[in-house]
């Protein structure tokens, strides 16, 4: 009786365990890609922030926009998040296809928006831009025109008020 109750125990201990996976967590940027995955990533002075649209998301994200436009050699990337609400967007004027451009100069800069205390409008101290002496360097790793774009970018912003942000190990993977 002893040697049926411990293979009983020894059976459902191995069904129990067995059915125990331990889940991989969120990276907390998506991989940067050119397969056209709709993702958009960065770290702001170290904090990310990310659109995962191709991904399980586990940001419970309510809204997101992806939209680019080449005309005239512009590139306009537009990336909006609800919860936690941010917006960013970047714009690249003289874009070729493939290489590396900056978005120095007005009115073609980038900016980012971030809403933290409940705003709902942009302001001098929540709206970050880039300006000629803090731009982004934006490398594009794949360009189709007007149908998908994919590339990595990295610099700086500043706001109204002077205060300089840092943007590192940006992507974006976004198709139409």
């Amino acid at each position: 009786m002893k040697n049926i109750f411990t293979v009983f125990l020894l059976v459902l201990c191995s069904l129990t365990f067995s059915n125990c996976k331990k889940k991989k967590p969120q990276p907390d940027l998506p991989p940067i890609t050119t397969t056209g995955e709709n993702t958009f990533g960065c770290y702001i002075d170290g904090e990310p922030y990310a659109i995962f649209e191709g991904t399980p998301n586990p940001w419970k994200l309510t809204w997101t926009k992806f939209t680019n436009y080449s005309t005239d050699s512009m590139l306009f990337i537009i990336t909006s998040h609800e919860n936690p609400r941010w917006s960013f967007h970047i714009t690249i004027k003289n874009f070729g296809q493939l290489g590396s451009f900056d978005s120095k100069n007005f009115p073609y800069q980038s900016a980012f928006t971030g809403y933290k205390n409940g705003g709902t409008m942009p302001t001098h101290s929540n709206l970050y831009e880039t300006k000629q002496d803090h731009f982004l360097t934006v490398e594009i790793i794949k360009a189709i025109p007007n149908r998908h774009y994919a590339g990595t970018f990295s610099g700086e912003m500043i706001n109204g008020d002077g205060k300089v942000i840092q943007i590192t190990d940006g992507r974006f993977d976004i198709k139409k």
